[in-house]
């Protein structure tokens, strides 16, 4: 673990003869003077600003550091990845938390870093929000790539920050902070990965299974019955309203047309209910004899068709390619709608980055990611919840070692390890205290919630299943 190797390396330098070595040594390479001055001296570090924050006892800084598009490639071309640094104090633990999208942290703390009091960098994934290069190569949107730029972030803040370093991050951040332990395994002392599934195809039917006996068999079924409902007796109604929404919010529908995304927002919904709200929201399921507007409401809620909104699409294009290109996505059969709709595939094809090939599958990769976590995984901890549809993806740990999976009951993609029953909470905190030497304090968290995590438009979800191979 690093945090041995790093108390080694001390122990060696204290028993040397040079005046300049010893315990409180800084390690070679490491900056000098105010932090701002140490962070804009690390190599390839574009620029450093820092900004107000919210979270007392921290400093915030935004950070822009130039990386190759192809790591193979140092000289070839490149692009800049945006962070946000939360500082609280070099000898602290430090979170690199991966968002696997665009950086809508920000200012929060997420988990790890409040249980902890840890330093908190959050890191904007290649390709999304302003880190996407100019004329940028897709082809060079993978995970390997992905996790060479966290190895290099990695490499350049540990020259400041010397205490234990955690990897985590939400769904597709922390299906990220997987592979870059897969690629450069020794970077962190530990990796704590919140709902992140892996999937072995495009799509992947391992999930239908797990839908099909989600949550309680009375919701289900009040769900099955209203995506019935609007596709049999509602489509018009739906079509209409959504219409008229984008002539008050202003949405453009010219990447996909009205039709198919209204449909897909109604052949969404089922999974979205599990996802984001679960058996809380039963009783709120309109029944077949609901109003229009009470349908609607309710869809709206849970499936907006503006999801499918240009601009709402825009912001998923680097992820719809991953799913196509490495990462694979959830294939249900969703029985109930057959014959009830009335485009496929090639409908919802504005999904994907304007101009960008589609590219064929490459199972490769999360065979490859399954077969290392399972033989060579160490200090892994996975959360999951329990009517989550994604857990029907997720990760087995066969062999990894000082790892742990565990459930929250009931719950949906919100998982964290707060909401662990009492006997799995304990043993979460546990491996977080080993890891990082630090006590971590449950009574740390205030009103001041962390962002919800990001929500795949449910229509998309939808859209990619019909791309059935």
């Amino acid at each position: 673990m690093r945090v041995l190797l790093l108390a080694l390396a001390a122990l060696l330098a204290a028993c040397g003869d040079d005046a300049s070595s010893g315990p409180d040594a800084a390690p070679p390479d490491a900056p000098s003077g105010p932090l701002l001055d140490q962070l804009r001296g690390l190599p390839g570090v574009v620029s450093v600003t820092e900004e107000n924050t919210d979270n007392p006892g921290y400093r915030r800084f935004d950070l822009r550091l130039e990386q190759p598009v192809d790591h193979a490639d140092p000289d070839g071309a490149t692009f800049t990845q945006q962070m946000t640094l939360l500082h609280r104090d070099e000898s602290a633990p430090f979170v690199l938390l991966s968002t696997g999208y665009w950086n809508y942290y920000g200012d929060s703390l997420g988990e790890l870093a409040t249980l902890l009091h840890a330093n908190q960098l959050v890191v904007e994934h290649r390709y999304f929000g302003e880190s996407r290069p100019a004329d940028a190569d897709w082809t060079q949107l993978t995970i390997e790539n992905a996790a060479a730029d966290h190895h290099v972030i990695t490499d350049l803040l540990q020259r400041i920050y010397q205490g234990a370093w955690l990897a985590t991050g939400a769904s597709k951040g922390g299906m990220t902070s997987i592979y870059h332990r897969r690629f450069w395994p020794d970077d962190v002392d530990g990796t704590v990965p919140y709902v992140a599934p892996i999937s072995f195809g495009a799509p992947d039917y391992r999930y239908d299974g797990f839908l099909d006996a989600i949550g309680v068999a009375a919701c289900r079924q009040a769900l099955q019955d209203f995506q019935v409902e609007l596709l049999t007796n509602r489509r018009a109604m739906v079509t209409s309203r959504a219409q008229e929404e984008a002539l008050v919010e202003g949405y453009q529908y010219t990447r996909i047309a009205i039709g198919p995304a209204a449909e897909g927002a109604m052949a969404g919904v089922y999974w979205a209910f599990w996802q984001y709200y679960g058996v809380e929201w039963c009783g709120s399921v309109p029944a077949p004899t609901a109003s229009d507007d009470e349908a609607w409401q309710f869809l709206s809620i849970i499936s907006p068709v503006s999801d499918s909104a240009d601009d709402r699409i825009g912001l998923f294009d680097a992820y719809y390619f991953q799913a196509e290109y490495e990462l694979g996505y959830p294939g249900t059969m969703d029985t109930w709608l057959d014959g009830l709709l009335q485009y496929g595939g090639d409908d919802y094809l504005g999904y994907y980055p304007p101009g960008v090939t589609i590219p064929a599958f490459r199972p490769g990769a999360m065979e490859d990611v399954d077969a290392w976590v399972q033989a060579e995984g160490s200090r892994l901890l996975f959360v999951y919840g329990e009517y989550d549809p994604w857990t029907g993806g997720a990760f087995t740990l066969g062999d990894a070692t000082d790892s742990v999976s565990l459930t929250v009951p009931q719950a949906t993609h919100g998982a964290n390890l707060r909401s662990l029953a009492t006997g799995d909470r304990d043993v979460a905190m546990a491996r977080l205290e080993a890891w990082t030497g630090v006590t971590p304090d449950l009574t740390a968290f205030s009103a001041r919630r962390a962002p919800l995590r990001i929500q795949i438009p449910a229509a998309m979800i939808h859209a990619m299943k019909l791309r059935r191979r």
